[in-house]
């Protein structure tokens, strides 16, 4: 008895670290994805096989609507316990209770956004819009999956049937990509690079014995620190910053040929 109960835990373990495994890919694929994408607009391509940037980019951008979709879910099933729909009448109870639950959520979610500092100023109401539009497709195509995949072969329709669930995957996978570019241009570049966001940081070059490259522009030439710049990669082997002429579209530099970096609020 006891060794089934041990086998029956492990096959749970090991289905869990499987489904844990996936989902770490995921995040890291699509983080990737959204990395790329944000630093390729600066002519800037970076291949490192292991960042904890691309997994913090990928629940950046998987977070939201995966806990949208939870809150949207949860509520309905507490809705339908707590005050069931009576045909024909208006519940003021379920209107209230889907309400409140709706509401905290948003409350705490925009909350958020305010203490983050300069985020709430950078999104307007287009941008607002198409994410709202974002989290509903992927949302409704989650769940058009999740039906027609469990579809009863005796109560398929034209909509959920299980031959429609590869159309569904395929449709997903169509808007999460979509969703993934989109997010690169428009919301990451303004979540805080302290975050695991996109937001460069202003930073100044500290000249050392040897002389800064020409490339990068000192306050005068008898300075030891250049003007600001927006860095936008940092390896072990050099800084990539945003270039200030509108016909560059950013500058390399090696670490050995500065002595530091000041970083400025």
């Amino acid at each position: 008895m006891a060794d089934s109960q041990l086998a029956n835990d492990l096959t749970v373990f090991e289905s869990w670290s499987k489904l844990f495994a996936v989902v770490l890919g995921v995040l890291y694929l699509l983080g990737f994805l959204v990395v790329s994408s944000n630093l390729s607009g600066y002519g800037v391509s970076t291949f490192s096989v292991l960042q904890i940037r691309y997994l913090t980019a990928g629940i950046w951008l998987l977070g939201p609507p995966v806990v949208y979709s939870f809150i949207t879910y949860t509520s309905r099933r507490f809705e339908d316990r707590a005050a069931p729909a009576v045909t024909g009448q208006f519940n003021w109870r379920r209107f209230a209770i889907s309400s409140l639950l709706t509401a905290i959520p948003l409350a705490l979610f925009y909350a958020l956004l305010i203490v983050i500092p300069n985020v709430w100023h950078g999104l307007t109401w287009g941008v607002g819009l198409r994410l709202f539009l974002f989290y509903s497709a992927i949302v409704i195509c989650t769940q058009m999956l999740w039906w027609s995949w469990r579809a009863d072969p005796k109560r398929e329709t034209w909509l959920i049937n299980r031959s429609s669930a590869p159309f569904y995957a395929a449709l997903l996978l169509t808007i999460v990509i979509s969703y993934a570019v989109w997010f690169s241009g428009r919301i990451y570049p303004l979540i805080p690079l302290s975050l695991g966001g996109g937001r460069p940081l202003t930073v100044v070059f500290i000249e050392g014995e040897r002389k800064m490259p020409d490339e990068i522009k000192k306050t005068d030439p008898a300075a030891k620190r250049s003007i600001p710049y927006k860095l936008l990669l940092s390896t072990d082997k050099y800084y990539v910053v945003v270039a200030p002429s509108p016909k560059e579209r950013s500058i390399e530099v090696s670490r050995d040929a500065v002595a530091g970096i000041v970083v400025l609020e």
